[in-house]
């Protein structure tokens, strides 16, 4: 387990990050979700889906959050295996 002077330390750091003077509220929470499920905190995810009605995010962006993450990560995967194949087609084209 983690120590408990670590585990107030990372507490209290995401605690400032969340509430920060720069984005507000209803924002954090969308970015942080998002963020969330680009990584693939499930633990996060449901904590987050939990409060989601409190914070004023409805079904609806949430989904919209949602959608904008897959697009994002199929965009990563799209030019990833780009990148691959341009790679191939350099080393069959320039191994003689």
């Amino acid at each position: 387990m983690i120590p408990e002077n670590l585990k107030k330390s990372f507490i209290d750091f995401h605690k400032s990050i969340i509430s920060n003077d720069i984005i507000d509220s209803k924002t954090t929470f969308m970015i942080e979700m998002g963020a969330a499920m680009a990584v693939g905190c499930y633990p996060c995810m449901e904590k987050l889906t939990g409060v989601a009605a409190d914070k004023g995010v409805s079904e609806a962006e949430l989904g919209t959050i949602q959608a904008i993450v897959m697009a994002v990560a199929s965009g990563r995967v799209f030019n990833q295996y780009r990148e691959v194949c341009k790679k191939f087609q350099e080393d069959r084209c320039c191994a003689a």
